[in-house]
């Protein structure tokens, strides 16, 4: 018959099957934050995460009343687009990009909230790394915009020997992916801002229906050029 084992031999077997386990999860390395994306950074994403489908969407030539003033983007499935839009006194930047991994089962509500706590953290540590500004919150929201969970944000930003700069956040999601949408200016107050920026992603919206049905006609007629051509083709001499 075998002892039976008492206090002290159990102990030693319990350590030598949770010890590797204990240092296996001390060695995960930590996750990495969502970057600033205005620092040329992209999205990590797990890589079961889908690939924002960023291709079809297109901007006018205007927005709110400003004209274009450029374009970047960033090809590929971690990639984002982003349009810039200004007048004299007055720029917007509307930036898409798709969601972090695991992000696509939470509530529209939270994706928004969640990003836009990030977003917003971003924009006080570059004031704080900066030696002579500061910034004061005007407000924050969370609500329904025609039927998307929206957050918008307003502040103020001051400077030595400066008139204040007046800026704006406004974001919102899409399938998979988010609308961001920043807007400064030294002459248009915050509320005139946000007003300018819901404006603007209604009219991106909107835009996107007319692409849409006109990238559809020109495929339709370029598919008919291309069967008459076949066609002449397959029945020559």
């Amino acid at each position: 018959m075998l002892p039976k084992a008492g206090p002290k031999s159990v102990i030693p077997s319990l350590m030598a099957v949770l010890l590797p386990a204990l240092l296996a999860g001390c060695q995960t390395p930590a996750p990495r934050g969502l970057p600033d994306l205005r620092a040329g950074g992209t999205l990590p994403r797990a890589v079961s995460a889908p690939p924002a489908r960023l291709e079809g969407y297109r901007a006018p030539a205007t927005l709110a009343g400003l004209d274009g003033d450029g374009t970047v983007s960033r090809p590929g499935d971690d990639g984002w687009r982003q349009w810039r839009f200004a007048d004299a006194d007055t720029r917007l930047r509307v930036t898409l990009y798709g969601l972090p991994g695991g992000w696509q089962d939470l509530s529209d509500t939270r994706i928004v909230s969640g990003h836009y706590g990030q977003l917003r953290q971003q924009r006080v540590n570059r004031v704080y790394n900066s030696a002579d500004q500061s910034i004061r919150f005007v407000g924050e929201r969370l609500f329904d915009l025609e039927g998307h969970v929206t957050a918008s944000g307003a502040w103020l930003i001051n400077r030595a020997d400066r008139r204040p700069l007046y800026e704006t956040l406004l974001l919102t999601s899409g399938p998979g992916h988010f609308i961001r949408l920043e807007a400064a200016s030294r002459n248009r107050d915050t509320t005139a801002l946000l007003r300018l920026s819901k404006r603007a992603l209604a009219e991106l919206r909107a835009y996107q229906g007319r692409a849409t049905a006109s990238s559809k006609g020109s495929v339709t007629k370029e598919s008919s050029v291309e069967n008459t051509t076949m066609a002449a083709t397959s029945s020559g001499p």
